[in-house]
């Protein structure tokens, strides 16, 4: 049923994002396999969708969040960074890649610290994006100002 209810959003997402782009086409394949909350803008990245969610940057801003469950500030900043993209009303979308299971990714990234948060467009990193580590008086309002940062960039 999970499955079902997942497979659902996605094709709603997809015929809504079709919509908006003025087509009436039916949802691309790759879309579905991309494991994308599409209702929240946030997906899980892995080896196996990683070219879907790069060719997603090509349409919009897509924060890559390079984490893992053992990491604390990484938990720390996930509900965080997940209800900002929720109610980014699609401007970007979040990519969580776990640490632990796309490594390839990481290293393709050059990522050596969790959290690291990188800006990508155009599949290619956006200039001076990386953010690393997740804390601090004013952590929430300076990761949504960092947010904007990306989003003015392009």
């Amino acid at each position: 049923m999970r499955k079902t209810r997942f497979a659902a959003a996605l094709a709603a997402a997809a015929l809504a994002t079709a919509a908006l782009a003025g087509t009436a086409s039916a949802a691309p394949s790759s879309l579905e396999s991309a494991s994308v909350r599409a209702e929240e803008n946030i997906v899980h990245v892995t080896d196996a969708n990683y070219n879907q969610v790069m060719e997603t940057s090509k349409q919009k801003l897509v924060i890559m969040d390079f984490g893992a469950t053992w990491c604390p500030p990484c938990q720390k900043m996930k509900p965080v960074i997940e209800k900002m993209a929720r109610e980014s009303g699609g401007k970007w979308l979040l990519a969580e890649v776990d640490a632990d299971e796309s490594k390839a990714i990481l290293t393709k990234h050059n990522v050596k610290y969790l959290p690291t948060l990188q800006g990508i467009r155009n599949a290619a990193d956006l200039p001076d994006s990386r953010r690393i580590g997740y804390g601090g008086a004013n952590a929430e309002r300076d990761l949504k100002n960092w947010i904007n940062a990306q989003l003015a960039k392009g």
